[in-house]
């Protein structure tokens, strides 16, 4: 398909069109069409009601970009499709892409990493500081456990309670883990938090129940 220079103020955002973006993400995308001058092509139709106008289906945020860049014109591919070619496009277009596999895309931002600190990449990539972090993580080998230390790895405890009895357990976990925050050196896991708050019940209950045998 042949790609077209066609006037920004002749391309009109599509009624229909469901996909936003946030702030955080246009602003990446603006960095990126500013540093490296190219962008994937707009997808347009033959505007159905003004003429000498084109529709946008795909590429609604690069024309907003390119408009704020002070673009005059942006690369366009014509298609030349229905109004119910076009719905389905509008609903689909965004939303028929791969996902990214974590190890491929580990090993892809280990490689950017070795030409690129952090903070460039942070302002780059889609992912946030948390996410670069441990897709980063997934590079390095893992860490050994000694025999020893196996019975000590976490485990997965799985139970299920009402709505309130959640709200109930959430809000006892929030106090406990600030007595542990004052008492206790250290960081805790909600697991460890909640494994101090049973210790604790436990040992009022039976205190309280001596003549119980437990």
């Amino acid at each position: 398909m042949q790609i077209e220079q066609i006037p920004i103020d002749k391309l009109i955002a599509h009624p229909a069109n469901a996909n936003v973006m946030n702030n955080d993400k246009m602003d990446k995308l603006r960095k990126h069409i500013e540093q490296h001058k190219h962008y994937e092509p707009l997808i347009v139709r033959l505007h159905p009601k003004q003429t000498g106008c084109y529709e946008l289906i795909n590429g609604h945020h690069r024309k907003q970009v390119l408009k704020e860049s002070g673009y005059l014109k942006a690369n366009c591919i014509v298609w030349q499709v229905s109004d119910e070619e076009t719905l389905i496009l509008l609903a689909t277009m965004n939303r028929l892409s791969g996902d990214d596999e974590p190890i491929r895309r580990a090993k892809l931002l280990q490689k950017l990493s070795q030409s690129h600190q952090p903070k460039e990449l942070l302002k780059k990539l889609p992912e946030t500081r948390e996410q670069l972090k441990k897709l980063l993580a997934l590079n390095k080998p893992p860490r050994k456990i000694k025999p020893e230390n196996i019975t000590n790895m976490p485990m997965v405890m799985n139970f299920f309670v009402t709505k309130h009895e959640k709200e109930i357990i959430e809000k006892a976990l929030r106090k406990i883990n600030r007595i542990m925050k004052n008492t206790v050196d250290g960081k805790h896991s909600r697991g460890a938090v909640l494994a101090y708050m049973a210790d604790g019940c436990m040992g009022v209950w039976v205190y309280g129940c001596k003549s119980v045998r437990v």
